[in-house]
């Protein structure tokens, strides 16, 4: 019941809200990609929230504050509290009807993670402390943060709770813990895999359906072998206890899942991913095109479907054997879209792994430097009919963004860098995918870097489909201050963000796209 009055009375805020549509907010101290977003009910933008550092109350003491705005930007909330000048805002994230925090206390040496209701008030915490398994990786997050990586580990699963998923290592094994954090209630389990062929492992979240949190999962047998092994696992989310866990070799062909989506009206779910032959090394084998599984929640795979670059998608596009899009690269899925018709979108970015020159030169001098980069290229659009046949696909032109690599990344795999360029680097141009609450038509948003002759700078561009035609948009970032982000919005609207460091002041405005 409190969830919804939550709703209710951010409702009735919005309703009896005059037309702000722009905010400034004064004496902000600091403020990060990770402290702002979008709240949402039912598909739609509902308002949006903010937490910032504001005044020093003393050497030892920092201020906080927590802002909620509707849909407009007319301020609904606001709530400040004190903390430690040890305490740091890592990420955050809002799942529906409640917004979570997590904070470092580098003094105490905990993990905090902080549950805030629509009222802005504080539900509960739930602490994990840094012990020797994730000290290293709390160690690399704080030296990684400060060189302008972000950390995104926190995921929401529907009104449910949220799930965090962070890598942990101990006594020579490298591998990953989940946890859940409910916020209608207070609950929580840890699930930490066993088993020799999990001593060195990686775990992706893909998704999750109305009770199962699901997972593609690396596996080595140890740290120095080259082959891994993909799993797809799925979680139940009221106990953390397995549901599935099953090699992705099991069908005809070699599958990596990169990404889910539930199937309306049902409790099954579709899985998205390149495939390869079972004899090649899943992580660096040759793709063969894109495959995709429909799953039930007992992880049966009740029909699959392998479309090949060389023939279902390589007739709408120029593709080569070994899975590359002509000029683009690999390609990352960041979302598929089911429309009330059953027909599905993919909505997918391009990436390939380059020499960089400079890292060569540094490590050729002794110097501790990457010496590769990663190139963001173009977006891609696929559309599937409802036996995931291949109907349409699109490739969109934007400007490259180039990737630097931290030291010792050079020989990741490429699944494993593009999941570091998302969720770590915040590299891709990729900004959002938003329906209506029909899902009868949607808008898929990114962010490119133009050189005109009467404007040089960042744009927004929108890629909308209605009534079975695709239309583009695009509006001009123009950037005042020291960072800039955007975010969605109502219909036809973003969300756009600046920072101003010197003024110590953070401006929010919408936006018309067209």
């Amino acid at each position: 019941m409190k969830k919804k009055t939550g709703i209710l009375a951010l409702a009735l805020a919005i309703g009896l809200a005059s037309n702000a549509q722009k905010i400034s907010i004064e004496n902000v101290r600091t403020v990060s990609l990770r402290s702002t977003g979008a709240i949402k009910s039912n598909e739609e933008v509902k308002g949006y929230f903010t937490l910032y550092q504001g005044d020093k109350i003393d050497k030892n003491t920092n201020e906080y504050a927590l802002q909620i705005m509707d849909e407009n930007l007319n301020k609904v909330k606001e709530v400040k509290f004190t903390d430690s000048r040890t305490v740091k805002l890592l990420e955050s994230s809002f799942n529906g009807t409640d917004l979570i925090f997590k904070f470092f206390d580098e003094e105490q040496k905990l993990i905090d993670f902080r549950v805030y209701g629509f009222d802005g008030k504080q539900k509960f915490n739930y602490q994990r402390e840094v012990d020797k398994k994730t000290k290293r990786y709390m160690e690399q997050t704080q030296v990684y943060l400060k060189n302008g990586a972000v950390d995104k580990t926190i995921y929401p699963v529907g009104d449910k709770g949220y799930i965090s998923v962070i890598p942990v290592r101990e006594d020579g094994d490298y591998t990953y813990e989940v946890s859940y954090y409910g916020s209608g209630k207070k609950s929580s389990w840890t699930f930490n895999p066993d088993g020799s062929d999990s001593k060195v492992a990686q775990a992706q979240y893909l998704g999750s359906s109305d009770s199962i949190a699901i997972f593609s999962v690396m596996k080595k047998n140890n740290i120095m072998t080259k082959k891994s092994s993909s799993f797809l696992m799925g979680l139940y989310l009221h106990s953390g206890k397995l549901a599935f866990d099953f090699e992705t070799d099991k069908d005809k062909y070699n599958f990596l899942p990169m990404n889910i989506s539930t199937i309306n009206g049902t409790t099954n779910f579709l899985v998205m991913g390149s495939y390869c032959d079972k004899e090649d090394n899943i992580s660096k084998g040759k793709s063969l095109g894109l495959g995709m599984w429909l799953v039930n929640s007992q992880g049966k795979i009740l029909n699959a479907k392998y479309n090949s670059w060389a023939t279902e998608i390589g007739k709408h596009l120029s593709v080569n054997a070994k899975g590359r899009v002509e000029d683009i690269g690999y390609i990352y899925f960041h979302k598929i879209i089911q429309t009330e018709d059953g027909n599905f979108f993919a909505v997918g970015e391009g990436y390939k792994r380059q020499a960089d020159g400079v890292g060569i030169a540094l490590t050729a001098l002794g110097g501790s430097a990457s010496t590769t980069n990663i190139k963001v290229t173009d977006m891609l659009m696929l559309s599937f009919d409802q036996q995931f046949n291949v109907k349409a696909a699109t490739i969109y032109d934007k400007n490259s963004t180039v990737i630097g690599l931290y030291p010792g990344m050079d020989f990741a795999n490429l699944p494993t860098v593009a999941m570091w360029v998302k969720y770590f680097f915040n590299g891709f141009d990729y900004a959002f995918t938003q329906t209506d609450k029909n899902h009868t038509s949607f808008t898929v948003g990114y962010i490119d870097y133009v050189k005109e002759k009467d404007y040089k700078g960042g744009t927004f561009n929108a890629i909308t489909y209605q009534n079975g035609k695709f239309t583009q948009d695009k509006l001009n970032l123009v950037k005042s201050g020291s960072t800039l982000q955007v975010f969605e919005a109502k219909l036809g609207s973003i969300m756009i963000a600046e920072y101003f460091k010197k003024e110590k002041r953070y401006e929010m405005r919408l936006e018309k796209v067209n």
